[in-house]
């Protein structure tokens, strides 16, 4: 206590230095009691409602509908908030804020920028919001200019020319008119230095003008006295009634001076004056520019052969007109940067005038947007530099937040806002920087973050950009600010943990290996891989039926696919140069049996297989044997297929005459790969292969059917093979992690729900108690009857069913690839749908990465819960990962993307292994080449190797991640090293 005091009194003796002194420690105390907390957005970035009820378009909707922003986004329909207000509200309420920060777009109220244009419904709106925050007591704070220009102003010139200042003042005008004895603060506009700069000087934001050496001086010209402009109307003709505050939001990083050197202490208070004082100085000082500013692009117009400097003049007028033009000074912090001294005289240009560069500490951690690093000193420094500079001036912190991809447990986001905001409060209490009265968050909620598009998410509360309705959901960071408002600064005794441990800890990186005996391998399936589709005695699968009749991308097809019928040898050189030790792939029962049964044996198609076998084993490789990946003899379809419980028969005369062809050589077999793809996606939507739409009860039937059929299979290997060839026979069963949405009591039951229905759905028979999961059996008779029907549209086990199911099965197949949000959500029971019998509601997390295949997004952490599930379940199974892959547009060799997802999913594994104790015996990845993707053809790439599908010999060509996979092998994990 006693170095706080002496350093204050240090600071008022003798002034501000940028050398001020840090306190590390964590300072717990309260802000003062007339200290107001706020939420911003603007209205670009959430309204929507871009051409509704007359709103004329912006130089926003002009600039992004050409495609400017990340993914070709735009704010048309943004969080929606021109219909969804009243829900914007209900957030502001919940975090218990004293004031909401908030724009008006200008084209929604005057089309064309003029008050001749006047749109009764665009005013009518923010009545409508002003209305509806004072309902709840908080308190309108309303920003006349977010960066949202009505484009026709922009078409007469915009911000360059001079006319623009009585423009807005004309438009100000009217919003104080309109609006003023409800609004008692007023900001007029938001960061002019993003505005003349970005906008008009490097052509990255709206309205595109590149003109760097006077572009920005001129705009800056005219904010400036617009700005002025508006807030002497104000005065004038408003605030004898009103009684309102107006201010300027200026956006700055501190600026540290990089060395304790003379030139770069001169260097960083010159970057200071150019970001800053340029508008701090004319409004709160004395009317003009710095006069370092002046003295510096005098200087630079001159050494490029200037009449004149580049800086515009006030006139003397002016200057009256701009000193203290305003109540307040808001200022919008994120970041800092080290800034030096360097000279610059290449060519004219704002960005060269100062004759400084800057840096960074690459210990700063980084956001999600790259320009923002955490430096939380930065922001007492700012407030002392500004206790300085503009000494009697109040300050609002009008903007400060972080940006991450959009996850509910934002830990960064906490300990960004009580770092800085901590940083606040020493600036305040041990610092003197008394006029500081108020701290906004950026922002309520996730918006378009201009050129980012939406992977920059600022808010407090998520807004699902997926769904049609946006719904928002509060995120931990919202429970943080509500209760930091609620105590109005950091008492001692408050649990600042918004996150479970857990999650905070659960991307970390573990270093160890797996057992010595653990089964490296890679993946394929005969129609994915095969081609020679109707050589050799092969008869027609469901997928040539299915891709011959045009129903996949580009009308593609598996006719030729990866040609492996024929380079069957080239892949096993490939795997043996991966160094697996087992290779997974399927046989294609049609090659085998041509119409599915026994009365057309092909002893070719044996061949082939007998071939590739005695290949694998010849190069010490474990074959791994798929008995179905989905290519059903279309024969057998003809019969009724899956449907038809004739199918149980029929697979076991397949089964078994595998079991014998192949059984000697052959140690681990898979019944079924993926039976939910052909009941589902085959059966209820009719996406797959055979494509039929019958989602309510024939998606029961062939599941039961399948199951019956592999318990079938599985007890013919039991009773007639095992003991000669000494075997194992598994399913494999594809699951995505389904995680609750939100940590509650709903949404943990919706997810288990989800879990049960998709991977209980066939798990629980064969390694739980032999019959469906309780909660399919109980939801779905239940749904049944409402529907008005006799029985239940799930299928009954008889009793000797239930005993063959149980337990037949020596291992568990995963096929894991992604993650699932699920919430609870009630469905209409009016149709019969698998999907609306679980009562969920499905969604992705932004954070997670992107892949080629719209259903797959990166989320390592997942397959680890999963096989957590799968061990908890059902006694600790033999579990083997038959599949784990990610998806890219296949351009490259350098998949670094895939190379990402290799090392985080294997970890997860890892982790899984050694700190679960999950039975986990091997790794099959997916795939080992390119190969045909099903419904979307040769547009996905998950190999491992490349395969060149534009010529005749189907090339094969290691990526990146085949050094990577290769490592990882040799290394048996991830050892110290």
């Amino acid at each position: 206590m006693i170095l706080r005091v002496f350093a204050f009194f240090f600071l008022l003796r003798n002034g501000y230095s940028n050398s001020l002194p840090m306190e590390e420690e964590f300072y717990y105390g309260d802000f003062p009691s007339d200290f107001k907390w706020g939420a911003a957005t603007a209205a670009y970035q959430i309204e929507g409602g871009w051409q509704d009820d007359g709103r004329g378009p912006s130089i926003w909707d002009t600039f992004l509908h050409k495609c400017m922003a990340s993914k070709c986004q735009n704010g048309d329909i943004a969080a929606d908030s021109y219909h969804k207000y009243k829900e914007d509200v209900q957030l502001l309420k919940s975090l218990g804020v004293d004031f909401y920060r908030f724009s008006i777009s200008w084209s929604r109220v005057f089309p064309d920028g003029t008050p001749s244009s006047r749109n009764a419904a665009g005013i009518q709106y923010y009545h409508n919001v002003i209305d509806e925050l004072i309902k709840y007591n908080i308190e309108p704070m309303v920003t006349l200019y977010h960066w949202d220009l009505p484009q026709t102003i922009n078409d007469k010139g915009g911000w360059e020319n001079d006319t623009i200042v009585d423009y807005f003042n004309d438009y100000a005008r009217e919003m104080f008119r309109e609006y003023g004895d409800k609004v008692k603060g007023w900001i007029t506009l938001n960061e002019p230095g993003v505005v003349s700069w970005l906008g008009y000087g490097t052509a990255v934001f709206a309205p595109g003008v590149y003109k760097p050496a006077t572009g920005p001086y001129v705009v800056n010209h005219n904010l400036i006295r617009a700005h002025a402009k508006a807030y002497r109307t104000y005065r004038k003709e408003f605030f004898t009634t009103q009684k309102g505050k107006i201010g300027i939001s200026l956006s700055t990083d501190w600026k540290e001076p990089k060395t304790d050197s003379p030139a770069d202490k001169a260097a960083s208070e010159r970057k200071m004056q150019f970001d800053l004082g340029v508008y701090a100085h004319p409004i709160y000082v004395n009317g003009d520019y710095p006069e370092i500013m002046k003295t510096k692009v005098a200087e630079k117009s001159k050494l490029q052969n200037l009449s004149k400097s580049r800086l515009p003049v006030f006139t003397e007028e002016e200057k009256q007109m701009i000193k203290g033009s305003a109540d307040f000074i808001g200022i919008n912090h994120y970041t800092s940067r080290y800034i030096y001294n360097s000279p610059h005289n290449d060519w004219p240009s704002l960005a060269q005038d100062p004759d400084t560069d800057e840096s960074e500490d690459p210990t700063w951690k980084t956001a999600k947007s790259g320009w923002l690093k955490v430096v939380p000193w930065g922001m007492r420094k700012l407030m002392n530099w500004i206790k300085k500079e503009y000494p009697s001036t109040d300050v609002y912190i009008t903007e400060n937040g972080f940006s991450d991809c959009g996850d509910l447990t934002d830990q960064g986001r906490i300990d960004y806002y009580k770092a800085y905001i901590n940083e606040l409060l020493k600036a305040i209490k041990l610092d003197g920087c008394t006029n500081i009265k108020r701290y906004t968050a950026w922002s309520l909620m996730d918006n378009l973050e201009w050129r980012a598009g939406y992977s920059e998410k600022f808010g407090l509360f998520k807004v699902d950009y997926e769904r049609a309705d946006r719904p928002r959901i509060p995120k931990a960071s919202a429970h943080f600010y509500t209760d930091l408002v609620k105590y109005n600064g950091f008492p001692r005794n408050w649990d600042m943990r918004y996150v479970r441990q857990d999650i905070v800890d659960r991307d970390a990186f573990i270093h160890g290996t797996f057992e010595n005996d653990f089964a490296w391998g890679a993946a394929t399936s005969a129609y994915q891989i095969e081609g020679g589709w109707n050589e050799d005695g092969k008869g027609p699968s469901i997928w040539d039926v299915y891709s011959h009749a045009g129903r996949i991308v580009n009308k593609q097809t598996g006719d030729v696919a990866c040609d492996s019928y024929h380079r069957y040898k080239e892949d096993v050189r490939m795997l043996k140069s991966l160094g697996v030790s087992h290779y997974r792939f399927s046989l294609s029962w049609s090659r085998i049996m041509a119409d599915g049964t026994l009365a057309t044996v092909n002893q070719k198609g044996i061949d082939y297989y007998n071939n590739l076998i005695n290949e694998l084993l010849a190069n010490n490789i474990e074959p791994m044997v798929t008995l179905y990946h989905w290519d059903l003899p279309q024969g057998l379809q003809d019969k009724g297929g899956f449907k038809d419980e004739a199918i149980i028969e029929y697979f076991n005369d397949y089964a078994r005459l595998c079991f014998s062809m192949f059984g000697d050589r052959v140690k681990l077999w898979i019944t079924f790969n993926e039976p939910f793809v052909v009941s589902w996606l085959g059966h209820g939507i009719g996406v797959m292969a055979p494509g039929i739409s019958e989602p309510g009860s024939t998606v029961y039937t062939v599941t039961h059917n399948i199951i019956r059929a592999h318990v079938k299979a599985y007890h013919t290997y039991n009773d007639h093979f095992r003991s000669h060839f000494n075997g194992k026979v598994g399913i494999t069963l594809d699951c995505d992690w389904k995680e609750p949405r939100e940590d509650t009591l709903w949404d943990r039951a919706a997810a288990e729900r989800a879990l049960q229905f998709k991977l209980g759905w066939f798990a629980n028979p064969i390694f739980g108690n032999g019959d469906y999961p309780a909660v399919m059996k109980r939801t779905i008779k239940s749904k049944s009857m409402k529907q008005g029907l006799s029985k239940s549209r799930l299928p009954e086990f008889t009793d000797e069913e239930l005993r063959q199911n149980k337990g037949a099965a020596d291992f568990i197949g995963i096929n894991h690839y992604t993650t699932n949000l699920v919430s609870q959500k009630e469905q209409s029971v009016e149709e019969p749908h698998y999907e609306r019998d679980q009562d969920i509601d499905v969604s992705y997390s932004s954070c997670w990465r992107e892949s080629q295949s719209g259903w797959l997004r990166g989320n390592p952490w997942g397959i680890r819960r999963l096989l957590k599930w799968v061990k908890d379940r059902y006694n600790s199974p033999e579990i083997y990962v038959t599949e784990n892959g990610f998806s890219d547009d296949g351009k490259s060799l350098e998949d670094n993307d895939r190379i990402w997802y290799y090392n985080g999913y294997i970890n997860e594994m890892l982790k899984a292994k050694k700190e679960d104790g999950v039975n986990v015996k091997g790794y099959m990845a997916w795939s080992l080449m390119d190969n045909f993707e099903w419904g979307s053809g040769f547009t996905q790439h998950f190999g491992i190797f490349r395969v060149d599908f534009d010529t005749m010999n189907r090339t094969r060509t290691p990526k990146k991640s085949a050094a990577t996979y290769t490592q990882i092998i040799k290394d048996n994990g991830f050892p110290y090293k």
